[in-house]
């Protein structure tokens, strides 16, 4: 058993350089490559126009085409992982690097992930991080203003999804009782209800997309329970678009399956801050914090063989 696992980030962490990592490697140019051909846009080139980054036809893309170039790249240097999760739209990447999908395949399912996003969402949605305020109150709270909780990260760390001006006065309110807030850069209400449509749609497509199952399983978001199973892996994707993602119980079931070190495949690295906040007992890195693929092969191997 390597203690390794690979978790996938989730879009609203493009930046300017989320790309410079996997273009120095034939490998991660392939995958760019096929998202390009795919979607009908040079990525590398788009992450560079800023005022359209936070689309969600493409900051998803981006954020799935950073961490499976960042495999492609890293998995020949790698000890097999026992596990593997995504966060938000990160679960789609989480199954591509297990196996279940080829790259091509990979494209094709956020795509239509991204479509029937869009095509159902309300216009002025989004999404906005709080922290400090118990759960349970900020669910009562949310209730009042037909807002949603769409991730739960912590025990006073969540993740409101909805209209955005009911967003900017419940962000206004929890300010004034002491509350951290942060609107996020995205567009689309997530993992809310109010995408209930695009669940129903995604989940037949699904059925007939997703049907290898993975090398080694991955987490399901809206459970956080191992799956290794294709179908049931395919519902449980459908229905996070419409549903809270457990991320806290995520993190729980790694620590409790016995991973000692974790890899974020990005973009960025607000996972793996999250994660050794906490667990501060398990070695957690990002793609990004290193230069090359030897300096992480490096780092993994010290870590997980222990």
């Amino acid at each position: 058993m390597s203690g390794f696992a690979v978790i996938c980030s989730g879009q609203a962490a493009q930046s300017a350089d989320m790309f410079d990592f996997s273009q120095r490697y034939p490998a991660g140019r392939q995958v760019l490559d096929t998202f390009a051909h795919v979607f009908g846009f040079d990525l590398p080139a788009m992450v560079r126009e800023p005022s359209g980054l936070t689309k969600n036809a493409v900051a998803q893309p981006m954020a799935v085409a950073t961490a499976l170039a960042n495999w492609k790249v890293l998995a020949p240097l790698l000890p097999a992982p026992l596990l593997y999760a995504g966060y938000s739209v990160g679960e789609i990447s989480a199954w591509s690097c297990a196996g279940a999908w080829t790259v091509a395949e990979t494209a094709a399912a956020c795509r239509e992930r991204c479509r029937l996003m869009d095509a159902c969402a309300p216009a002025d949605g989004g999404m906005m991080a709080v922290r400090g305020i118990n759960l349970d109150k900020l669910a009562a709270l949310a209730a009042e203003a037909s807002l949603f909780i769409a991730i739960v990260n912590e025990d006073d760390h969540a993740v409101l999804a909805g209209q955005r001006a009911a967003l900017e006065q419940m962000g206004q309110r929890l300010v004034t009782i002491g509350v951290w807030t942060k609107v996020l850069e995205v567009e689309i209400p997530s993992h809310t209800p109010l995408l209930a449509q695009a669940t129903a749609e995604f989940a037949p497509w699904l059925s007939s997309h997703l049907v290898v199952g993975p090398a080694a399983p991955v987490l399901l978001g809206v459970s956080a329970e191992a799956c290794s199973d294709p179908v049931r892996g395919g519902q449980a994707l459908a229905r996070a678009i419409s549903t809270p993602i457990q991320w806290q119980d995520c993190m729980q079931f790694l620590h409790d399956a016995g991973i000692t070190v974790v890899l974020e495949l990005g973009p960025g690295r607000a996972l793996s801050a999250l994660f050794a906040r906490a667990h501060p007992d398990i070695q957690v890195r990002a793609v990004s914090d290193f230069r090359t693929a030897e300096g992480i092969a490096q780092w993994v191997g010290r870590y997980a063989e222990r």
